[in-house]
């Protein structure tokens, strides 16, 4: 009797023995393997770096401009100078328009470096596949291998090219807003970094969590794919030995483990950021309230408080984004 996909000897519902999906434990080792596929587009991630430096550049300057604007204004006659004023104005401007510029060329090259590495990843994949044995095609159902070639892909390319970028940036910016705080005030730079272990903590935890929960996930997802297409190629079997509630039982079994596992992995994943913002206003919080002090004080002026809140938002973004990309890379290297 033949299988459901028609093969010979193949016999049991569903057509196929389903083998274990296996799945990367050295997450540093898949990234390195990843990061090859983009040795042919060298010369354009160069040109991407340079535009992030830019990008980060400009976030850097746009603080200190918006401070010397509030200072242009004396805050004890109530006098303004408006030529700062003016000339503050029109570098702003500038800058913002030239950010965006720099964001959408950043963006477009990066598009195409990610289809590209999906083409490679695609190739590369459908070509091992014609030279693997008839062994493995019999412990692997063509729905999970289909999965890897369409839903893995996919997401690998999407998530590795964005984080890239984002890692990028976020380093830069990370590093340039500490620089420019320390210049500011070195006392509200101590206020504004007490929270920063608190983040790493929390990034580590969840991380660990949602690694587990995402590999699952995906190893459901090849499941069900694979019981679908089996299925329905098989279509004529089901019917003909009256087994199409066994179908629906047997789909409603992997597809209820799969909804259960995606619930899971989707909390936890979305539990870092409502966290990291909480921890984020705290430390926002403090440093307002220190820099009111020195302000009465008249230590610093109310433009430096300005400047430096905007690059205590600066150094806790990276932090954000780089803590929400390592969490979904963990969703990427479980397709890898």
């Amino acid at each position: 009797m033949r299988g459901f996909s028609g093969g010979p000897g193949r016999g049991g519902f569903g057509g196929r023995r389903m083998g274990p999906v296996v799945k990367p434990k050295d997450f540093k080792g898949t990234m390195r393997r990843l990061m090859e596929y983009f040795k042919k587009d060298k010369k354009l991630l160069i040109l991407i770096f340079i535009f992030v430096i830019m990008d980060a550049g400009i976030g850097l300057s746009i603080p200190y401009f918006i401070g010397k604007s509030i200072d242009a204004i004396s805050p004890k006659s109530g006098a303004v100078n408006f030529e700062m004023l003016k000339i503050m104005v029109i570098t702003l401007i500038t800058v913002y328009i030239a950010d965006a510029v720099i964001n959408f060329l950043q963006g477009w090259l990066m598009a195409g470096v990610s289809q590209r590495m999906v083409k490679s990843l695609r190739g590369g994949l459908f070509g091992k596949l014609q030279k693997l044995p008839i062994s493995f095609f019999d412990t692997h159902t063509h729905g999970d291998i289909m999965s890897r070639l369409t839903n893995d892909i996919e997401e690998i390319s999407s998530t590795v090219s964005q984080s890239m970028v984002q890692l990028m940036s976020g380093a830069i910016m990370l590093a340039g807003s500490v620089v420019m705080m320390l210049l500011l005030s070195p006392i509200l730079t101590l206020a504004s970094v007490i929270t920063v272990p608190l983040v790493f903590l929390l990034t580590r935890t969840i991380a660990k969590k949602t690694k587990v929960l995402f590999k699952s996930q995906q190893e459901e997802l090849g499941k069900l794919n694979g019981h679908i297409e089996e299925t329905i190629s098989g279509i004529n079997i089901v019917k003909a030995f009256n087994h199409e509630n066994k179908a629906i039982e047997e789909f409603s079994d992997i597809n209820l483990k799969l909804s259960k596992v995606g619930i899971k992995a989707q909390i936890w994943s979305g539990f870092l950021m409502p966290m990291m913002n909480v921890i984020n206003n705290i430390g926002f919080a403090v440093v307002a309230a220190v820099g009111g002090v020195l302000a009465v004080k008249g230590n610093i002026s109310v433009g430096v408080i300005a400047s430096f809140l905007n690059y205590s938002r600066q150094f806790s973004r990276p932090l954000n984004d780089m803590a929400n990309v390592f969490n979904t890379l963990q969703s990427a290297v479980a397709g890898a």
